[in-house]
């Protein structure tokens, strides 16, 4: 069987891209397609081809303006010689067109959030002035195209519950859920030990939702120690309203990563996500998780059982579930148990179980 994976863009290195290595590793010699590529990530794979886009700095330095430039990028790939193509996708990738005798599965990260949740996106996303010019204009182009571009798909898999009803309600289409593979092996080895201090890791930008978390920690005075890299001018203000009991750590390795979760309490995840890696990095470090209950962690956190989940994005609300958390007596060891499902092994199996299971239909 030749095998074709194509990805939205490797303009960085996130979960998505993570999937998409992984589907590289599990699907041995399959070419890669893609829009443009950072510099950094070119190297990534053996078989990488990249839209004639990747030619123009301009195109680079100006992609997320010039988004509708992508539906005939995608659309202009030939996989005619291919018998399986994967599209890895939260914007375009699955756009692709493929023959009849070609079967196309989308690993489907997100419908487009610009498009189909676009009030909640221009108020979350720092746009410049080009894109709140083009994106009211193209939107319902986009829409049309977006919903055409899903009924071309032949299986979707969705990468949560949330997301599986987030393809439903907008592409009307049927998926199975596959968790992303997450690197669980380095985080169970973690020894059970007391912690320190409540934790949050991941980007530092508005729509995480940290603001309320600095509200919570100033009024609680407890320990907190926040992880990650975003908008200066945001952790400037964020740093602005913190108090001397709140702590910023911005360049931390992998291995860094390790022990500040092994000396953690219990992660902070207080935003509205499809998935959420760092929340299964938490509980495969035997760390229970505090999280907003709306969006893909409902997945990975059973409320009373690997950590606690809260009903509104407020620091009352959070404060009432930390202080929930600490009066329950949770097990490292349990804790851990519940992560075991979204190892990089299990990603492997059960995609090859789906693919099967398709190619027999």
């Amino acid at each position: 069987m030749k095998y074709a994976i194509v990805h939205d863009d490797f303009i960085q290195f996130g979960g998505a891209e993570r999937v998409v290595v992984s589907l590289n590793d599990i699907f041995k010699n399959s070419d890669v397609f893609s829009s443009i590529s950072s510099e950094d990530n070119l190297k990534l794979f053996e078989n990488f081809y990249l839209s004639s886009a990747q030619k123009y700095s301009l195109f680079k330095k100006y992609s997320k303006q010039l988004f509708f430039i992508y539906p005939y990028i995608f659309e202009s790939f030939n996989f005619n010689d291919y018998d399986i193509v994967i599209s890895s996708s939260s914007r375009f990738a699955h756009g692709i067109i493929t023959q009849p005798s070609t079967m196309h599965i989308c690993y489907m990260h997100s419908p487009s959030r610009y498009i189909w949740d676009y009030e909640d996106y221009i108020k979350e996303k720092k746009l410049n002035i080009l894109e709140r010019i083009l994106l009211p204009v193209f939107k319902s182009y986009l829409m049309m195209w977006d919903y055409a571009a899903a009924q071309r798909v032949d299986y979707f898999i969705a990468n949560s519950s949330y997301t599986k009803d987030r393809i439903k309600k907008f592409y009307g289409k049927e998926s199975v859920v596959i968790s992303p593979p997450v690197n669980i092996d380095k985080y169970l080895e973690i020894k059970d030990t007391k912690g320190k201090y409540y934790l949050y890791v991941g980007r530092i930008v508005p729509w995480k939702r940290l603001d309320i978390v600095i509200d919570a920690f100033r009024e609680n005075g407890k320990k907190l120690c926040i992880v990650g890299r975003g908008e200066k001018e945001y952790i400037s203000l964020l740093k602005s309203k913190s108090s001397s009991n709140i702590k910023y750590i911005e360049n931390a390795t992998d291995e860094d990563l390790v022990n500040i979760y092994a000396n953690s309490k219990a992660l902070i995840f207080p935003s509205k996500e499809d998935f959420g890696i760092a929340p299964v990095e938490s509980i495969a470090s035997g760390k229970p998780v505090i999280a907003y209950k709306e969006g893909g962690v409902s997945d990975s956190i059973v409320d009373g059982k690997n950590g606690v989940l809260f009903p509104t994005q407020d620091k009352d609300s959070l404060n009432i579930a930390i202080e929930r958390l600490e009066s329950l007596n949770l097990k490292s060891a349990d804790i851990k148990k519940t992560s075991h499902k979204f190892s990089a092994k299990n990603f492997k199996s059960n995609m090859e179980k789906f693919i099967d299971i398709c190619q027999k239909k």
